[in-house]
């Protein structure tokens, strides 16, 4: 096998359609150390989660906002992902307070995206799976849900494998994850990278005091968005915090149009504007090593011909890995940090990462702004974790 490089196929578009490409990494210049200038919110973390954090945290009238991030903005599982605001595939398969937490986000995204006259660039995908081993019972299907015939999937996809049936989830949507990112940022406040944040106390005035390679930060709260929970001077460390990895490829242009999503083994098929697949994200647990593993770019690959036949013929143009923060139940953390006061972490969205930026977003800046936990943020709790 060719070996393909270990890039996502966001970074390889040329322009990648941005206004401004530089908004993805800006530099220090925004930081501003000024006592006067002191930030209402700091946001550590320049990812979906941050990003998204920060925007409606402005939105929420919550004054001056300052993002910091030690990289690029997405430079991690938020600029390898694949992008995917689905909450109908994790019906059944995870606990129910993820899933309508993601339905939330969702309907919040769509919202957001009004708002905001597009920028946010978010695509309609309806969702098909294949059911080769009969229907699922009726009470089974994620709400709106319907179940086809094997004639009725294929008039909607004539490309599907051999199966008996499908399952349509309609109302799905996706994302070009870098140009979410800068959208985001265009709406986060004052955003510097190459800033590394190296530790967080309580000051005995009460506020955080927040140490990074560039001075200190007196802000009036924090968050903490750095996938997994960061291992800082000051923070509680947080137990049942690990990395998943999942591999994803794209094909060259193909010479037809997919009329859904479909779902296989490893992971959603969806297509690009220019023609080309992307399907992937497995589950490599064990998995450390940089880059994508020959071997499993293979079995992807063969997932793929199998859910599309008419794949087969497809030369592969890019294979990828992505380190996906995880905790030890699959649940994200959305916490107050009580130890330092007014700071607050949101960390391990594993698989829903850009799905549940939205909604996370919301509940940390209502949190942030009333000083109550929201409802639908208890099931996230950090107490889980810790004695």
């Amino acid at each position: 096998m060719t070996t393909l490089p270990d890039q996502p196929v966001w970074e390889l578009e040329g322009d990648l359609g941005l206004p401004d490409p530089g908004l993805l990494d800006p530099g220090p210049g925004a930081l501003d150390r000024r006592p006067d200038r002191r930030p209402d919110v700091l946001v550590v973390g320049g990812g979906v989660t941050g990003l998204a954090t920060a925007a409606l945290c402005r939105r929420a009238g919550l004054g001056r906002v300052e993002v910091v991030e030690r990289g690029r903005l997405a430079g991690g599982p938020s600029g390898r992902g694949g992008g995917i605001l689905a909450p109908a595939p994790h019906h059944r398969t995870d606990p129910a307070c993820l899933v309508s937490f993601g339905r939330a986000s969702l309907d919040l995204w769509r919202q957001l995206s009004w708002e905001w006259e597009g920028e946010l660039g978010l695509v309609p995908l309806d969702w098909l799976r294949p059911l080769p081993d009969g229907a699922p019972p009726a009470s089974d299907l994620p709400p709106g849900a319907e179940l086809l015939s094997p004639e009725d999937a294929r008039d909607l996809e004539p490309r599907l494998g051999p199966g008996s049936g499908g399952l349509l989830v309609r109302d799905q949507a996706r994302v070009h994850p870098l140009r979410l990112a800068a959208a985001l940022a265009r709406r986060a406040g004052a955003v510097a990278t190459g800033v590394e944040v190296t530790g967080v106390e309580r000051t005995a005035a009460g506020p955080p005091r927040v140490h990074t390679s560039r001075g200190d930060l007196d802000p009036g709260a924090v968050v903490l968005a750095t996938g997994t929970a960061p291992s800082l001077p000051g923070v509680p460390p947080l137990p049942g915090q690990g990395l998943v990895k999942g591999t994803l490829v794209a094909t060259a242009p193909a010479p037809f149009r997919l009329q859904v999503g479909v779902d296989g083994c490893g992971g959603l098929v969806f297509q690009l504007p220019d023609g080309r697949l992307v399907f992937g994200n497995t589950y490599d647990p064990l998995d450390t090593a940089p880059g994508a593993r020959p071997e499993v770019v293979a079995a992807t690959r063969a997932d793929l011909d199998a859910v599309l036949r008419d794949a087969a013929g497809l030369p592969l143009s890019h294979a990828w890995s992505c380190f996906r923060p995880a905790t030890a139940d699959g649940l994200p953390v959305i916490d107050r940090v009580e130890e330092l006061g007014d700071v607050w972490l949101s960390c391990g969205h594993f698989r829903t990462g850009f799905l549940m930026a939205a909604a996370g977003g919301q509940a940390l800046a209502n949190w942030i702004v009333s000083g109550e936990r929201p409802a639908a943020a208890a099931p996230f709790a950090a107490r889980r974790y810790r004695p």
